[in-house]
Formats: C-alpha cells, structure tokens, sequence
C-alpha cells in the first residue's frame, strides 16, 4: 500500500471534494458548482461583487492548475490534480492565488461587512459546509490566530497556506475553506 505524505493526502482529499459529479475527474465545471453553491446559500444575486470575485478566484485556480498539467488538458484525474497543485507554487510562484481566494472568501463570509468574520458568520458558513455546529468553537479557535476572537482575512490566508504547503498533519483547519472537514 503506498504511503501519502499529508499534503498530497489533503490534496487527494480536496480532488473528491471537488469532483462534484463524481466523473473521476476535476474541470472548470466542478469549480463553478462550488461557486454556484455559495450563491445560493449567501443569496449572492449574479451581478454581485462578491460572487464575481469569488469565481475569478476559482477561475485563477484552476488556470494555475492547468498550467501546470498536460497541455491540452481540460479536466485532470486525482494524479493530474494533485501533482498540478504541487507544482503550483503557492509559496513562490503564485502566492497570489490563494491570497485572491482568501480575499474573496472572506467577503462573502463576512456579512455584515464589518471587515472581520465574527464566530456567529463562522457558525453559518460550517452549516454551509455541513460541519456539526458543536465544532464550530473548536475549529474557529484553531483560525483564530491572533485570539481576537474574529477571523480577519489575513486568517484566512494563513489557513489556506498552511493547507496547501504545511507537511504537518492531514487535519490543517485551511481546509475547512476548502469544504474539507
């Protein structure tokens, strides 16, 4: 039985999340479902920023991915993905893909607008996500870094890094933006 090492086992984890129609493979299509169903959970009307941010940054992802991949390329197998988001570089060559999901995930969770998630907008976004609100506390105080008890977008980022490139357990709460939990 081969072994995985955390990242490509949240990598692998990430690929069944978003392979939405269950075809073995992730495109385009699978990534605009995910946008698709924060609009209609946060009500996002077609016009509204937040979605339109939201998907540029799912769109950024996946050009990033397939940049990466076989040319020619349009959806990838589990192997094709995880080996792709590998090569991102996150760290290095395109940090700016997950600092723009972060951003535009933090707008849409934020929605009172105050410019910071409280553990109430948090709550709703784990309902969203089908996390059992007895967690909620629990995974909130591992993305509070700073225990200011909000979650900032700088949060979120941090999160998302760590989910993509920390070697450090397959439980990063990053995922959790991630619809892994």
């Amino acid at each position: 039985m081969a072994r995985f090492d955390p990242i490509m086992r949240r990598l692998r984890q990430l690929f069944a999340v978003l392979d939405t129609d269950d075809d073995g493979f992730v495109a385009w299509e699978d990534h605009q479902r995910m946008v698709d169903a924060y609009a209609e959970h946060y009500s996002l009307a077609p016009d509204d920023a937040r979605l339109a941010a939201l998907a540029a940054a799912y769109w950024a992802q996946w050009l990033g991915l397939l940049a990466k991949s076989t040319p020619g390329r349009f959806r990838l197998s589990q192997d094709e993905y995880v080996a792709a988001h590998r090569a991102v570089g996150y760290d290095t060559d395109r940090p700016d893909l997950l600092e723009n999901l972060a951003k535009a995930l933090f707008a849409v969770l934020d929605s009172d607008g105050d410019k910071r998630i409280s553990s109430d907008e948090f709550a709703a976004y784990l309902a969203f996500r089908g996390v059992s609100g007895e967690d909620a506390p629990l995974v909130f105080q591992r993305l509070d870094l700073d225990r200011d008890s909000y979650l900032s977008q700088r949060e979120i980022a941090r999160s998302l890094r760590a989910f993509h490139l920390n070697n450090d357990g397959l439980h990063a709460p990053g995922g959790i933006f991630l619809g892994i939990h």
